[in-house]
């Protein structure tokens, strides 16, 4: 399941060349992951059997900056599943400019967590079934 988020780029998004900031693409690329996550009906734990303790947590995040972004250029950011272990799982993302060339592309790799227990716990198969394998054990992984 892909989802599309947008976002214009703002003043607080800029450094002093004018471009935007690493800090602030790993922002918008989390915001686009939190949609993508209410997309697939995951967000506040509601598929997961109501558990309203369950959260995700980043484990590794590599993104590759590829052209520059620019003030108040609108911004998309696609998110899609990439792959799925029995404890974590991959999310691809890019930020594609106005003209359809992608400016920032990368992975980022987490878990789900009981964030009261502060435990690490099997992707749900609610989320799992959303990655291309289909399931967990997709690729190995943790």
């Amino acid at each position: 399941m892909q989802f599309v988020s947008t976002i214009r780029v703002q003043q607080k998004h800029v450094d002093e060349l004018g471009h935007l900031n690493h800090v602030a693409a790993v922002d918008i690329l989390q915001y686009a992951r939190d949609d993508w996550y209410r997309e697939a009906g995951l967000w506040g734990g509601r598929a997961w059997s109501g558990d309203e303790n369950l959260g995700t947590l980043v484990l590794n995040i590599n993104i590759n900056y590829r052209a520059e972004c620019f003030l108040d250029e609108e911004l998309r950011i696609v998110t899609r599943p990439l792959r799925c272990g029995r404890k974590s799982y991959a999310l691809a993302q890019e930020i594609i400019k106005p003209d359809d060339s992608v400016a920032i592309d990368g992975v980022v790799t987490s878990l789900v967590m009981d964030m009261e227990r502060h435990q690490t716990l099997p992707v749900p198969d609610c989320m799992a079934r959303l990655f291309p394998t289909g399931g967990s054990g997709g690729e190995g992984g943790t």
